[in-house]
């Protein structure tokens, strides 16, 4: 065996060992961005459930009331927990041939949506409009 080979015996290990914690920081950092943007995908979907809702009742109080209880109600189906929660419902062109617009502001704990253990808090927000048929029916 020659002299130089002797001097790199045992390198393979510590390299491993002073890898290992760089490698399992950037796999719970990958996790946590993963488990952001589906926090993400959540409000998005819950704006848009509490648009359609909003835009398939007949009058105005009607859809803004249930627009916010079917964006509560998505939420909860969901899975994420928001220590505030906010829900706009815009029926200010709420006509055949108008619009409904949905707003969903959830503000989470970052411990909840991307790691246990990591502080602070992220505000999700999401905006829906979902258009109200020309040809419904009264």
């Amino acid at each position: 065996m020659s002299s130089r080979n002797r001097n790199d015996a045992g390198f393979t290990a510590v390299e491993f060992v002073l890898i290992t914690p760089v490698l399992i920081v950037a796999l719970l950092f990958t996790v946590g961005l993963g488990r952001m943007a589906h926090a993400r995908h959540q409000v998005e979907s819950t704006a848009a459930d509490a648009a359609r809702a909003a835009s398939l009742e007949r009058n105005t109080s009607l859809a803004a009331g249930r627009g916010k209880t079917v964006a509560e109600q998505s939420l909860g189906d969901r899975g994420l927990s928001c220590a505030v929660l906010r829900v706009a419902i815009d029926v200010s062109s709420y006509e055949p041939g108008g619009v409904v617009r949905a707003v969903v502001t959830c503000r989470t704990r970052l411990a909840d949506v991307a790691m246990t253990g990591m502080p602070g808090t992220r505000t999700i927000s999401a905006t829906s409009i979902i258009p109200i048929e020309n040809y419904r029916s009264n």
